[in-house]
């Protein structure tokens, strides 16, 4: 199985301290080169564990993806980890999850409740990581559409739309799907600009690659996820989307993790929603 966010994080892990040696050396040759010559260390960084946990309103969609982190020049496979004991409690009920493959543990006996908070633990070798999360209330999602004259072979806008409540501080996530395939892009977004207003917000779909199959062509069907998380959630997926979407040439930093106990990744309750198009 793969998940997209835990991929990348694992490839964005190790990004900061290899730039940051390398500006380091290149700051002490430039300056100091006289007196004596400069070596990289090459020993490699230390490992860390990545989970990645959600539990959602949909019945039978509750889940904990469990990795380590790769070093940088290590290809993006999911490699998971095996043997640990991973629980989700709410309400003083413990339910534990089993493990359906390799370093994926899910469980289909339990749904959340919006306005229910859930904790998550997950015990491996020797190691205990704990994590919160407050399932947000659902906000309907009115419509999913697009304009024509937004369309493009690489680059194709379509556009959602929903009434944020005036009563909560709200975040959102969006993920993004085409021809029922999960796509790369997310977006996430708060309502800091629209509380209590309808919102129509655009959403893009691109093709960065070079391979001309995956072009965007009429009669192909977009499709868009809209999860209504909490702060946690939200700060971890907004700093893995600056992180991944820097081109300033700033090293990326580690995503803000919500796991206690010096794992990376994040937990998070949240609702579901689902529509699709067809490109016209």
């Amino acid at each position: 199985m793969k998940t997209s966010s835990a991929y990348r994080l694992q490839t964005v892990i190790n990004m900061k301290n290899i730039s940051k040696l390398l500006l380091l050396t290149l700051f002490s040759t430039l300056f100091w080169s006289c007196e004596k010559v400069i070596e990289l260390d090459r020993t490699e960084n230390e490992e860390k564990y990545v989970i990645e946990g959600t539990i959602t309103n949909e019945p039978g969609v509750c889940s904990v993806l469990l990795s380590k982190t790769k070093n940088f020049k290590d290809d993006n496979q999911f490699i998971g980890i095996s043997g640990a004991i991973v629980k989700i409690e709410n309400n003083g009920i413990i339910v534990t999850l089993p493990e359906a493959s390799p370093g994926v543990y899910k469980t289909n006996t339990i749904n959340g409740t919006p306005g229910q908070t859930y904790l998550m633990t997950v015990n491996v070798d020797g190691k205990t990581f704990t994590a919160s999360s407050t399932m947000p209330e659902n906000v309907p999602f009115d419509d999913f559409y697009m304009k024509p004259s937004d369309f493009g072979k690489k680059r194709t806008l379509a556009y959602v739309k929903y009434k944020d409540p005036l009563e909560h501080v709200n975040f959102y996530w969006f993920k993004q799907f085409v021809n029922d395939k999960k796509q790369r892009n997310f977006m996430v977004s708060n309502d800091e600009f629209t509380p209590g207003q309808e919102v129509n917000s655009g959403i893009t779909f691109q093709n960065e690659t070079d391979d001309l199959s995956r072009d965007f062509k009429k009669g192909d069907k977009l499709g868009i996820e809209m999860h209504s998380i909490d702060a946690s959630a939200y700060l971890y997926l907004h700093s893995l989307e600056n992180a991944e979407g820097s081109d300033n040439g700033a090293s990326p930093a580690n995503p803000i993790s919500n796991i206690s106990g010096g794992a990376l990744g994040f937990f998070s309750a949240h609702t579901v929603q689902k529509r699709t198009l067809v490109i016209p």
